[in-house]
């Protein structure tokens, strides 16, 4: 049977010494399968086990609880579901995170899925349950965060609110780790789901997220910046990257991600030539069998985002001909698993005397996109009088502009607009279902589509920019 029995601790309140109170019970030692140990006498083998608690209303409850457990043989559960309650959800976060590296490890969870977990508690968890007792969160601690999520102030963007689907993933995270916890002993509910949440949204007023898909004389004025024919807002020459510039062209007119592009390698393209009236016509396939991305200074790589996002995407005459002449004079052209698209070296966007000035490129590693964005493409959009896609800053609010997946919106919509049929886009987009094609694109859909070539006809620009002259031997647009 438990029983109390109280001490006085070194503690003075009042002049006077504190109590604690212990609840004391002894249960039976188990082995690792979970049968009591035989004494040689016959006897069950027992160990004594306390409790402490500050006030004897809470002992005394402590102890009614772990004796009418003893009909039913829990007391030792009870006891290890305490011990574990009071361990911190810091200690749990950890612990899930860790069971979700098994996942990657067993290519069941995307690295860049659990980059986004481990940020999430980081950012969120352990600032507001980092050190409190797991079994001590109720869910009006739960709601009091959610609430507080709603409320949080954006670094980002200026100081805005957070955007729903920010609350969404962190609350998520949260439920997560409850869950998890809840599976190890820690508690017996998880507080989150007796708070009423949910992540979806109406969708009768809300503003939907606007796409920016350029038209080809955007991507061509934006190709020629990037190759260095275009002056910025001061008059001065961008640095030239012409390999950059095909990339530009390249991503209009595949749709590949930007992890995809950074995957590519040389053994990736498939070059065919096809005999015709006007002469032969390269044709160029480009297989989409990996991603890459850069994480700790190291190159990671994995699958594709989705089953469907493994796929072959061809290539209009005109851009596959630019790639087999990329492709010729490329210094690792030999190397099947050499990176398509090359790096730069370190010290990339510096200045001598006042003039931006080209890096050399690193043909031993990808081409890592969020920098090439930032210090090459932003300059570059905004020389052509595109918006830019920029953070808050002390003297500026954060601004949407343009975004290298607007690249790939781009292929999408010259593709609709053009008149192919939207599964077909679909599959060359990678998308895991028609409807996904439908409810992204179905505003430049024409009312009859058709079509099966990626034909476009290469992008043309303004006279400023001063674009390479189309060859003669391209197809017209779907082979007609």
């Amino acid at each position: 049977m438990a029983y109390v029995r109280s001490h006085e601790t070194s503690q003075k309140r009042k002049g006077r010494a504190v109590k604690r109170y212990e609840v004391v019970w002894r249960e039976p030692v188990r082995d690792d399968y979970g049968l009591p140990v035989m004494l040689p006498n016959g006897k069950t083998k027992l160990r004594s086990r306390q409790e402490s608690f500050a006030t004897r209303e809470d002992a005394e409850a402590r102890r009614d609880e772990l004796n009418a457990a003893k009909h039913t043989g829990q007391t030792s559960a009870l006891a290890d579901q305490r011990k574990a309650g009071d361990l911190p959800l810091g200690y749990y976060a950890q612990a899930w995170l860790d069971s979700q590296h098994v996942k990657v490890a067993q290519g069941r969870l995307k690295q860049r899925t659990l980059d986004g977990y481990e940020k999430i508690v980081r950012h969120y968890l352990l600032p507001e349950f980092g050190s409190k007792a797991t079994a001590a969160i109720t869910p009006k601690d739960c709601e009091q965060f959610l609430t507080g999520l709603v409320r949080k102030q954006s670094r980002q963007n200026g100081g805005e609110p957070l955007k729903p689907g920010t609350v969404k993933h962190a609350w998520n995270g949260l439920r997560r780790v409850m869950k998890y916890a809840m599976q190890h002993g820690a508690l017996t509910s998880n507080p989150c789901d007796r708070v009423d949440y949910d992540g979806g949204r109406a969708t009768g007023d809300r503003e939907k997220f606007q796409h920016r898909p350029l038209s080809a004389e955007q991507v061509g004025q934006l190709s020629g910046a990037v190759a260095g024919k275009v002056a910025d807002a001061g008059g001065r020459a961008l640095p030239a990257y012409p390999e950059y510039a095909l990339m530009v062209e390249f991503l209009a007119y595949s749709g590949l991600r930007a992890a995809e592009n950074s995957g590519l390698e040389i053994g990736d393209l498939t070059f065919t030539t096809r005999p015709g009236a006007e002469g032969d016509t390269t044709r160029c396939t480009v297989r989409v069998a990996r991603t890459k991305d850069r994480k700790g200074g190291a190159w990671l790589t994995t699958t594709p985002k989705s089953r469907k996002s493994r796929r072959t995407v061809p290539l209009p005459p005109w851009l596959s001909e630019k790639l087999r002449q990329y492709v010729a004079a490329h210094p690792r052209a030999n190397e099947a698993s050499a990176p398509l698209w090359p790096s730069r070296r370190n010290g990339g966007g510096h200045r001598a005397a006042g003039q931006r000035y080209a890096v050399p490129l690193d043909w031993s590693q990808p081409v890592f996109m969020g920098t090439f964005y930032d210090t090459i493409l932003k300059p570059a959009l905004e020389a052509v009088g595109l918006p830019a896609s920029r953070p808050a800053s002390a003297s500026a609010p954060a601004q949407q502009g343009v975004r290298l997946h607007d690249l790939r919106h781009t292929f999408a919509v010259m593709q609709l607009m053009a008149g192919v049929h939207f599964m077909q886009v679909s599959r060359w987009m990678g998308h895991s279902t028609f409807t996904l094609t439908l409810d992204t694109y179905g505003d430049w859909i024409p009312e009859e589509d058709g079509g099966a070539l990626n034909d476009l006809p290469e992008p043309t620009a303004r006279e400023s920019v001063a674009p390479e002259p189309e060859p003669s031997n391209v197809v017209p647009l779907f082979g007609r």
